[in-house]
């Protein structure tokens, strides 16, 4: 068996279609083109989608296709790993997902934070900045994890004010804002995060709030996918393979 990531370069992932809900909110995106640079015009290509085998092209020549977003238990991811493999004609059709980086017992994923501003926030609130621990036990605050401040009033918006968030949902005004921030992929094991706000200067304006998260590694695809059965009078196949050895 033979393949390999050399020699390709340029990979671009352009979302064509969202996905959608169950109450009507667009999710991650259902398809998305992939299209890719290689110096293997004898071989074949293979386009992984967070670890599972998601297409192959159709030529040796094609530096182009169309794949599905993977579903998982809590609908479609927010992020798309894709990798490209080049592989001989013999291997056109073999499943390398195993030997690609990014899963299996190593590997975590991103985590979603979500906090409210609270009545307690002082008026200069300007900012927010997201700390961890690196799966070590100890928040570091000199590090935040985010690239830049998270804007308290993103693009000048005023999230307070009377009724902002509504009667009945527990808070309103101030206290009603609610801010989300995804971290970039974290390693498996349990980690602490911790949200601090900031004024204008930098400065703390109270006590970081603090959670704790137990990051699971992103599990291998099934393996040994087969054809059990086929039925030439309905032209039904059956398949079967080997559950993931993750779940």
């Amino acid at each position: 068996m033979s393949c390999t990531t050399e020699g390709i370069t340029h990979v671009r992932v352009r979302p064509l279609a969202l996905g959608v809900a169950s109450d009507g909110t667009p999710v991650g995106p259902a398809a998305a083109e992939v299209t890719w640079v290689s110096t293997h015009d004898d071989r074949w290509h293979q386009v992984y989608v967070n670890g599972r085998l998601a297409g192959v092209t159709a030529a040796r020549a094609d530096r182009r296709l169309v794949v599905s977003a993977p579903v998982g238990r809590a609908g479609r991811h927010g992020m798309l790993l894709v990798e490209i493999l080049a592989v001989d004609g013999a291997d056109r059709w073999t499943d390398f997902a195993e030997s690609l980086s990014g899963f299996g017992d190593g590997a975590g994923a991103e985590v979603r934070l979500t906090w409210q501003a609270g009545l307690y926030l002082d008026a200069n609130l300007e900012a927010f900045d997201v700390f961890g621990d690196g799966a070590g036990g100890t928040v570091d605050y000199d590090s935040p994890l985010n690239e830049a401040p998270l804007p308290a009033r993103p693009d000048g918006w005023e999230p307070w004010g009377y009724g902002a968030g509504g009667f009945g949902v527990g808070a309103y005004g101030q206290s009603a804002a609610v801010y989300v921030w995804t971290t970039d992929p974290l390693p498996a094991g349990v980690h602490t995060l911790a949200v601090a706000a900031t004024d204008a200067a930098g400065n703390r304006l109270t006590t970081a709030a603090e959670v704790q998260v137990t990051v699971a590694p992103l599990p291998r695809p099934p393996e040994n996918v087969r054809a059990a059965a086929y039925d030439p009078n309905t032209a039904v196949a059956t398949l079967a393979w080997d559950p993931s050895p993750d779940v």
